[in-house]
């Protein structure tokens, strides 16, 4: 029996709208799921790459992310490792496009017990607000806050005003 060419035309026709309404449906899958990619699941993703990150302040630091949280990375360059908040970010590049979803370790892990870190190391820190820049010894580490002590005075700092912090390696 010969094959009806009115029907392999249909067929065919068939054909191309499925593939079309399968890609729609790919593209609005990707898209649904891109609206659940946060910037901390993307920079938790790029641990191991070597990034360039542009601070609100104008400030440009290039080295390899080390660790990653919910609102803060600690980059490592050649002579420090630095922390930097989120909010303190103006531009990334180099960001990996796959994000990971932080564990539930990686979820209570906070900036406090990097600086805690810091602190351990009894070296002199710089702190890097938007418009100074102070050196010191950390002395204690709250909640939101870090007490140092800056050429013989006690200073204390809110997080909320640190762009970054950097403890020499």
């Amino acid at each position: 029996m010969r094959e009806n060419p009115l029907i392999s035309d249909i067929s065919s026709q068939f054909d191309a709208q499925l593939q079309v309404q399968r890609q729609v449906e790919v593209a609005d899958m990707a898209t649904a799921e891109a609206t659940e990619v946060t910037l901390a699941g993307r920079l938790l993703g790029s641990v191991g790459t070597e990034l360039e990150l542009r601070l609100m302040n104008g400030e440009s630091l290039r080295g390899q992310v080390l660790r990653a949280a919910g609102t803060w990375l600690v980059l490592e360059l050649q002579r420090a490792q630095l922390l930097v908040w989120y909010r303190s970010l103006g531009a990334i590049s180099g960001l990996d496009a796959t994000p990971e979803w932080p564990t539930k370790v990686e979820e209570r892990l906070t900036a406090a017990k990097i600086l805690r870190d810091f602190a351990a190391s009894r070296l002199e820190i710089q702190f890097v607000t938007h418009n100074s820049s102070l050196q010191g010894y950390i002395q204690r580490v709250g909640q939101d806050f870090v007490d140092i002590i800056d050429h013989g005075r006690q200073v204390t700092l809110p997080f909320d005003a640190l762009l970054y912090v950097s403890c020499p390696r």
